[in-house]
């Protein structure tokens, strides 16, 4: 019973957090919250296959070529993974430089991908202010990602 109510939670929050960032009205990418903090809490196989689902969600959302952003999510798990096991002890502040840095990955990655693999999806100068804009967005949920108390 607790693993169903944990699962819908999820379910629930990856539903939320893609309403959200197909908006229009806020150009924000809270999954890459979202995909860190399951790279940081879960053990790797299960944030894997979960970043596997989010970035086929997100690629089956876009109506475009499918493996951007299952190659992106992909690898943010892998790398919030490294932090995690790292030398590193997982601050608030070093949280909001994380989430800022893999909001620039996650982006350049996908940008890349459907630059290379299909049509460009924007000028290089939006996409650079439109990620820089959801990485400072992110750097503050970030901030409050993980609390002392959590850890």
């Amino acid at each position: 019973m607790k693993w169903l109510k944990e699962n819908i939670l999820w379910i629930t929050l990856v539903a939320l957090a893609v309403v959200i960032d197909e908006s229009r009205v806020y150009r924000v990418n809270v999954m890459v919250v979202l995909v860190y903090y399951i790279g940081i809490r879960w053990d790797t196989r299960k944030a894997v296959l979960w970043a596997f689902i989010i970035g086929l969600l997100l690629d089956s959302i876009a109506l475009k070529i499918l493996g951007p952003n299952i190659l992106s999510k992909g690898t943010l798990i892998f790398m919030a993974y490294f932090f995690q096991t790292g030398i590193f002890n997982l601050t608030s502040l070093l949280n909001a430089i994380l989430c800022f840095a893999f909001t620039v990955a996650d982006n350049f990655i996908v940008y890349y991908s459907l630059t290379l693999f299909d049509t460009k999806p924007a000028e290089i100068v939006y996409a650079v202010n439109i990620t820089l804009y959801q990485a400072v967005i992110n750097a503050v949920i970030g901030y409050f990602v993980i609390r002392e108390r959590d850890e």
